[in-house]
């Protein structure tokens, strides 16, 4: 009667094979853009990447005037990112909706 001895072979062969499966893939940057109202806009990033270098924009992409004041945060432990613009004294109207684009990053 022969014994087998699967444990420390199953071990091997699962070494074997992470050996030769070699690094994983890189992630390639990805940007997202999140359109919404100009009291609060969030982006988030796909799973595995983090939020970096967020702007806000008017709505349809074009600049905010030059004295339009806007808020920045980091969201779900810097996945994604919040933007908003309350009205301020001194500064134009909030636009009609806001567009906030991340890059998301490795």
């Amino acid at each position: 009667m022969r014994k087998r001895i699967l444990g420390p072979a199953l071990g091997l062969a699962a070494a074997l094979l992470a050996v030769g499966a070699g690094p994983a893939a890189a992630v390639e940057p990805e940007t997202v853009t999140a359109v919404g109202s100009p009291s609060g806009v969030e982006a988030i990033c796909p799973q595995g990447l983090a939020a970096s270098e967020a702007h806000v924009t008017n709505g349809d992409g074009t600049p905010l005037a030059p004295n339009q004041r806007w808020h920045i945060t980091t969201i779900d432990g810097g996945q994604g990112a919040a933007a908003w613009i309350a009205p301020y004294d001194g500064s134009p109207p909030p636009p009609e909706s806001i567009a906030l684009t991340v890059s998301c990053t490795c």
